[in-house]
């Protein structure tokens, strides 16, 4: 069973996210109070766990939930493809891309790292609901 580790947010780009107790995904728009709330596309990041793991062993320290720039952190997942729906807590999210492009730059790291560029995925809100640490992640293909 996969289920969610953490839920993030920044108001301002550029800044690390913050783990809350809580968030509200809101249809078409993504997590409130998120610096990428109402920006069509790709409203909502996502790292899986297992990923971050494996960076942490490389950079010999941990990082934060939020710290690389995700909004969402779950543990349990395989790897997902474009299209891939994630039911949490209610909410109903819709893998809109894996990574970013390769010609688009990312503006943010921590400590020298950035994983969402290459194991990433963002996410576009299909159906809103409220997402808390230790939801059970469905994913439906």
């Amino acid at each position: 069973m996969a289920r969610l580790v953490a839920v993030c947010a920044s108001k301002v780009r550029q800044e690390p996210k913050v783990e809350l107790p809580e968030g509200t995904c809101v249809e078409g728009k993504g997590l409130e109070g998120d610096s990428h709330f109402g920006i069509p596309g790709r409203p909502l990041s996502l790292l899986r766990r297992e990923d971050v793991e494996q960076v942490e062993v490389l950079a010999g320290f941990p990082f934060p939930p939020g710290s690389l720039a995700e909004n969402l952190v779950v543990e349990g997942l395989p790897d997902l493809a474009v299209g891939d729906l994630l039911e949490i807590g209610g909410a109903l999210l819709r893998v809109a891309e894996k990574g970013k492009r390769p010609e688009e730059p990312h503006s943010y790291d921590y400590r020298g790292w950035c994983l969402l560029p290459t194991v990433g995925f963002f996410l576009e809100v299909e159906r809103g609901g409220v997402l808390r640490p230790g939801d059970e992640v469905t994913l439906k293909r």
